[in-house]
């Protein structure tokens, strides 16, 4: 179970350097996913976040308050998640919450008017609310695929800890 873990991890770093599109990403979805994986609140929280931080360190420099907004988003989107009990509401959820306050940082950090940054955000957070909810139906998938061949009841990373 271990080499599975490190393995989907891995995954999850490699998946910002391989040379998707900024907005078609897992790991927005891995955020909305996170309730779904363990009971312990400081891993849902934290893994996310852990993950854009560090591979943010071999990516192009982004503005820093855009780049703390991004990670205050990854760190609450688990919270989100898990109070709508839903993987759609808690995807929506997500990708309201980036659109409202990475778009709002973008334009408080000189960006022209807020009506027309939010205008111009709309198609990069239409494909990313896209590719978070195609992500969360493959995990899902996946996690029930894994519960049900394991027919144990425990939530995967739980296992490992």
């Amino acid at each position: 179970m271990w080499k599975n873990a490190v393995f989907f991890l891995a995954l999850l770093v490699a998946s910002r350097f391989i040379g998707l599109p900024t907005n078609f990403t897992p790991l927005l979805a891995l955020a909305v996913f996170m309730p779904r994986l363990t009971d312990d609140r400081r891993i849902q929280h934290l893994l996310p976040v852990c993950i854009i931080a560090f591979t943010n360190l071999f990516l192009q420099p982004v503005n820093s308050a855009v780049f703390l907004t991004m990670l205050m988003v990854f760190a609450v989107t688990p919270y989100v998640s898990r109070q709508s009990n839903s993987l759609l509401l808690g995807s929506i959820s997500a990708v309201i919450i980036w659109h409202v306050t990475v778009n709002g940082a973008v334009w408080l950090s000189g960006s022209g008017s807020l009506l027309n940054t939010f205008i111009a955000a709309i198609p990069f957070d239409l494909k990313l609310a896209i590719s978070t909810f195609l992500y969360v139906l493959l995990f899902n998938y996946a996690e029930t695929f894994v519960m049900r061949s394991s027919k144990s009841k425990t939530k995967l990373l739980d296992r490992l800890i």
